[in-house]
């Protein structure tokens, strides 16, 4: 076992017990909050030095495999949510933050950890490192603005009156920050990967799976922004396509990989 995968399995037990006490917190007393968002940050540092740890080894940026996206992509969204939590009041979130934090760390460990030579299109250092991470990065936020969607959703079928999650207002807020800064983080990593696909396969585009999913994705994001502003029936079902954009992520990184054979197929391995 390698020490990255111990540092991983360091983190899932904050991960676990921020969801707990999470939970805990909305029945005893609020300030257990404070205890589980505390463990959000620590599983966080032991993320983080799992991927530097896993770049020093490999000598590369520590995700060009399923087993290393999944740790990228948790401690993505868990600094993602530090950042927002900052700015707005959503620490109710931490249990479900934690909670597909945690699924991510899960999903890395029953992944093969071994440090292997990259496949001939993965060749590529600086793409590698920018189009990946940035792809990361906006399927973290894609990630933190799911969860304050679903609290929105929740909060206006409920009238605000579920103390266990931030209000309607905030929740929409804290979701639509996060698009406005993970929408160009996805527009330049599907760009980069075009740019990639240039120089690994002669072409820009190639109806990949992963491709058609990632473009299916983008334009679920670009409809949110289309319609969040308006104070309108459409403006107040905005909410659901962040969820559909999330399920849109989900299957671009999973599914269309593992699912659908194509150019992205190495991917899960």
């Amino acid at each position: 076992m390698q020490i990255t995968t111990v540092l991983l399995i360091a983190a899932l037990v904050p991960l676990l017990g921020a969801v707990a006490l999470g939970v805990a917190g909305f029945f005893v007393r609020p300030a257990v909050l404070g205890a589980a968002y505390g463990g959000l940050l620590l599983a966080a540092a032991l993320l983080l030095a799992a991927l530097v740890l896993r770049a020093v080894l490999a000598g590369r940026a520590p995700w060009a495999n399923l087993h290393e996206t999944a740790v990228a992509f948790a401690f993505a969204v868990l600094a993602v949510y530090a950042y927002l939590q900052r700015k707005l009041p959503i620490r109710t979130l931490v249990p479900w933050v934690g909670l597909l934090a945690a699924g991510l760390v899960w999903l890395a460990l029953v992944q093969p950890d071994e440090v292997l030579p990259l496949v001939p299109a993965l060749q590529a250092p600086l793409l590698l490192t920018v189009h990946v991470g940035s792809a990361m990065l906006a399927y973290a936020i894609g990630g933190v603005a799911f969860a304050a969607a679903a609290a929105e959703i929740v909060q206006r079928k409920a009238g605000d009156r579920v103390a266990a999650l931030p209000s309607a207002a905030v929740a929409r807020s804290a979701a639509h920050r996060a698009i406005l800064l993970g929408f160009p983080v996805l527009t330049l990593a599907i760009v980069l990967g075009a740019v990639w696909a240039n120089l690994a396969w002669r072409s820009y585009w190639s109806n990949d799976p992963k491709e058609l999913a990632a473009a299916a994705t983008w334009l679920l994001y670009a409809a949110y922004l289309h319609v969040a502003t308006r104070r309108d029936r459409w403006g107040e079902q905005a909410a659901w396509l962040l969820v559909a954009g999330f399920a849109g992520v989900l299957f671009t990184y999973l599914g269309a990989g593992l699912i659908f054979v194509g150019e992205h197929s190495y991917a899960g391995s």
